[in-house]
């Protein structure tokens, strides 16, 4: 423990034995910072709360530095409590906790702007049709559902998509007839012309450059690595397929139930029976994804994501 003499003589006037854990936990940070916990700022504090996964967490931590801090104050050893609730409210903590640890969300504005940067890049349609993909949830598990996209599998009448994991979903009409774009590219210029002509099938939408053998696991790694090139381009390194994915399904439920005139926000959606069939009410919004969830879940998992609309 940094300071072991001082802390010894706290868990020794506490009786608890189990803050112990919390001065093992800090030892490292007090070194690299070169002082000890009582002797840190506000911001120096809570730089090293944050890591701490769970709201419940990080304030019972704070707690439990802010009472070493007070005593060491009364000792004689700090001058001031910088961490005590009289200096940050359990309201203002609570802020800076939620924002420290926000998902990264890309809103539907942010789309449309990725969507156009990428577009605009020297890959085009074809890395742009990647992303709205992604964003759609139609990519399938490590790219499967891409790699074996086919022309025949679009139905552009109806704007619907047959997929390789046996669902069929349906897709806006700028991203049907992307894809159809997409499987006429033949050639990308890049800081070089690659020519896209292997495929797995006669009427795939996605090419490769030549290879004599294409397989799923080669155009699998093809979008892994676009993904890569997506990070580049948008200039964001916090992007990634499940960033994409997760942002696209948030959107499409939270704005569905918006055009119905229901703020996902402000429900409360309570434990008794009423808030139980509320809950039920609400799960029209879930049944075309096929998965397991309901607004209860929707809004404990995405609340992050409500907070930054």
């Amino acid at each position: 423990m940094y300071n072991e003499e001082r802390k010894q003589e706290y868990l020794k006037y506490k009786g608890q034995e189990y803050l112990r854990h919390l001065f093992i936990d800090s030892e490292q940070y007090e070194q690299d910072m070169g002082k000890d916990l009582c002797d840190m700022e506000t911001s120096e504090v809570l730089h090293y709360l944050i890591r701490y996964d769970g709201y419940r967490t990080f304030e019972d931590k704070r707690r439990q530095i802010s009472n070493y801090t007070e005593w060491c104050v009364i000792k004689g050893y700090a001058t001031i409590n910088w961490i005590s609730s009289k200096v940050l409210s359990n309201k203002e903590l609570r802020n800076i906790y939620l924002s420290a640890k926000e998902d990264f969300y890309i809103s539907r504005e942010c789309f449309g702007e990725y969507l156009r940067k990428l577009q605009e890049s020297s890959y085009g349609i074809y890395i742009a049709a990647v992303f709205y993909c992604i964003y759609e949830g139609i990519a399938g598990k490590g790219f499967y559902n891409l790699a074996n996209m086919r022309v025949s599998d679009i139905d552009m009448e109806r704007k619907y998509v047959n997929l390789a994991d046996g669902r069929c979903r349906a897709i806006p009409e700028e991203l049907a007839e992307m894809l159809i774009s997409v499987s006429k590219v033949d050639e990308i210029t890049n800081e070089k012309t690659v020519r896209y002509i292997s495929s797995l099938y006669s009427d795939s939408i996605w090419k490769i450059r030549r290879n004599d053998e294409v397989t799923v696991s080669k155009l699998q790694r093809k979008f892994v690595y676009l993904v890569e090139e997506m990070k580049q381009i948008l200039g964001e390194e916090r992007l990634s397929k499940t960033v994409i994915e997760r942002s696209g399904y948030f959107n499409k439920i939270y704005y569905a139930a918006l055009e119905e005139g229901i703020d996902i926000r402000n429900l409360e959606l309570g434990a008794d029976k009423k808030g139980r069939e509320e809950n039920m009410s609400y799960n029209r919004f879930f049944e075309s994804f096929g998965l397991d969830m309901n607004m209860r879940k929707f809004k404990n998992s995405y609340q992050s994501y409500l907070n930054q609309l």
